[in-house]
Order: structure tokens, then sequence, then C-alpha cells
């Protein structure tokens, strides 16, 4: 019996030291298993990022797109990066409808963000209807709010880097006290900065292109008659054209003009002066900052004989002529707003009289005319 004591005495002592080892290697399991499912808890903030939609409406505008791009992009740069839709929704109409606009909202945001490179799991959405939220100013509550987590990934490395040592049994040791060793958090990763919208980029204020020009240029009669009886003067105008970003643009124009006149009755220095207006329709071959084109339209001008005290010719003192513009001509943009432009014009004309009872041998009285000019202005 002596001997069977002291052989189960010493049996125990090498059988104690492996129960106190898997004892220890228990307990610092569990410690370890804290550590991890803490570090694996996705951290979250609100990135101040709101998509904002029209009444009524789950469609996403083209802020809204630009903003989840720069989402896409930040959840693309990291394993572990995750983000949380919120939608909401205002208080018009009844809760159910809410509550499935709301849902619909936050769901066009994670489409769009799956389109854009984002696996389906690291998207997170939640439909709140009418709930408040802390943004109460943001249309009406027409809003997703998006929040962006990360999970940290420190002590989860130093976790897994850490080989599970098998404990080999020893001769005789002494037991040993558990050590619980405390794995500092790691520190969550750094909040990407989300990079603005894109502005698209944008013509004149006006979009379509507003002109305002002014020009001088020559200006003569075509027909034989009345080129006998004129010289070739001066012809100034103002010109306003809607439409210069287009391929139609719709031209309204002041149009003077003088020319000296030689016809028998008349002082010396007798003056024709002509004063009025027009309107054309004017194609634009390109939307480019040089930009030819072709014109046409009608016109009305009044023409009264100047300088000449007395009137004894057969010219008549005043006369108003419909006209005819037909042109073409180029225009070019430089720099922000400032254009030039130039033009050759020819108008035909009808229902005058101004020199008809003047001309003799059968010479035409027509007062047809060409005119070639330039013009300086600024685009709207």
């Amino acid at each position: 019996m002596r001997n069977l004591s002291e052989t189960m005495c010493s049996k125990l002592k090498w059988f104690a030291p492996l129960v106190v080892l898997t004892l220890s290697g228990a307990a610092g399991a569990a410690e370890a298993g804290a550590t991890d499912a803490s570090a694996q808890t996705p951290i979250c903030k609100d990135t101040g990022v709101s998509l904002t939609f029209a009444e009524g409406s789950a469609e996403l505008d083209r802020n809204a797109r630009g903003a989840l791009t720069g989402v896409a992009t930040w959840i693309g740069n990291g394993e572990t990066r995750t983000v949380k839709l919120a939608g909401f929704a205002d208080r018009k109409g009844n809760v159910e409808f809410n509550q499935r606009l709301s849902e619909q909202r936050a769901q066009a945001a994670k489409d769009f963000l799956v389109a854009h490179g984002a696996t389906p799991e690291k998207v997170t959405i939640v439909g709140l209807g009418e709930e408040q939220n802390r943004h109460e100013a943001s249309s009406e509550q027409r809003v997703v709010m998006v929040s962006a987590c990360d999970t940290p990934q420190g002590a989860v490395a130093e976790a897994e880097a850490a080989p599970e040592a098998a404990p080999e049994p020893a001769p005789a040791p002494e037991p040993a006290s558990p050590t619980v060793v405390v794995v500092p958090p790691a520190e969550p990763a750094p909040m990407a900065v989300l990079p603005p919208a894109p502005v698209p980029k944008k013509g004149p204020p006006s979009r379509i292109g507003i002109e305002a020009a002014v020009g001088l240029g020559a200006v003569g009669f075509i027909e034989q008659g009345a080129k006998d009886m004129t010289q070739i003067g001066e012809q100034w105008d103002a010109r306003l054209t809607f439409g210069s970003r287009s391929y139609i643009a719709v031209e309204a124009a002041y149009i003077g003009s003088v020319q000296s006149i030689d016809a028998l009755g008349l002082s010396s220095d007798a003056r024709l002066l002509g004063n009025g207006g027009e309107g054309t329709l004017r194609l634009n071959f390109t939307k480019a900052r040089v930009q030819p084109y072709v014109f046409g339209g009608a016109g009305w001008t009044h023409y009264q004989l100047n300088n000449t005290p007395t009137i004894t010719s057969d010219v008549a003192a005043t006369d108003d002529v419909g006209t005819v513009p037909l042109g073409a001509g180029l225009s070019a943009r430089l720099g922000k707003g400032f254009l030039v432009d130039v033009r050759g014009t020819y108008r035909a004309t009808f229902n005058e009289d101004l020199l008809n009872a003047a001309m003799v041998n059968g010479e035409s009285s027509s007062l047809q005319s060409w005119n070639v000019g330039g013009r300086v202005g600024f685009e709207f």
C-alpha cells in the first residue's frame, strides 16, 4: 500500500503543471477574444455629407452623384471601410409612403456606390421615414445622411500574427501564475476627407450666349444711277444677339449711315442720312470660339437729306425704304467675354421713291446697297 501511494504522488507531480498551463491558456484565450471583438467593432462618424432630393422623388441629382463619387473612392481605399446610409422624408403625405420613400432614397444611393466599385456588403442602408435628425434645415428632411465606418486592424493583426504555442510538458516545473496581457486598443484609421463634388464646366451666365456689340464700316449703293449721285459713305450699328452659343441665333440691330449726295438743286455739301432697324436669323456653323455664320432677315431705313437748306432738286427730301439684309460673317471670342465680329451684308430694297424723279436715261433708281464692317462687344 505504501508503494502504491508513493507511485500516485509521483504521477500527480507530473500532471499538476499541465493542468495549471491549460487553465492559463484558456484564460488568455478568453482575454484575447474579448480584445479582438472590441477591435473589430466598426467606428462610425458622421461625414457631414447629405444628399438632397426633390419632393416625392428618390432620384439622385448631379450634386448627389458628385458627392457619392467621393464616398465610393474613400471606400475603395481601405479594406475595412464601410458606410451607413440613412434616408429621411419630410412630413408631407402619409407615414407609410414616407417610410418607403426614405428606404428608396437610401437604396438609390447604395446602388450608385455599388455601380462605382463598392461591394454591397460594405454599404448598410436604413430608412427612417419622418424621423427627425439633426440636419432639420436640409431640404425639409428630404435627405440621405452618409456615415463613414472603419474597423481598426491593429489588435486583429497582432492576434493573427502571434502563433499558438503548444505547451510542452516539463520534468517538474513550479506551478506558474496566470499572466494577463493587456492589449491597448488600436487607433482608428484617420477619416479620409471626401473630395468636393465636381463642378461642371459652364459657359457664360446666360448659358445660351447673349452678345452686345457696336461696329463701324463702309456702305455704298449697287445700282449705277444711285452710285453716280452718291459716294461711298460710313455706316454704324448697335447689335444684340441671342443664342451665340447655339447653332441658331436671333439678332436685333439699329443701323445708321451717312453719304455725300450730288444732284442738281442740292447744296454742294448735302448729305444723305439713313436711320433704321433690322432683325435677322443667324445660323452658326460651330459653337467654338471662332464661329463662322450666315444670316438673313428684314428691316426698314428712313432716308432724309441734310445740309441743304433749299431743295430744288428732283430728289425727294425723305423716304422710307424696306430692306432685306443677307450676308455672312465671322465671330471670335477673345478671352473672357470679349468678342470681335466682321461681316459683309447685301441689302435688297423695296418701296423706294427717293431717286425716282431724279433718274434719267432709263437708269435704275434702286437703293440696293452693300456694307462691310467690324464690331467689338461682350458676351453675357
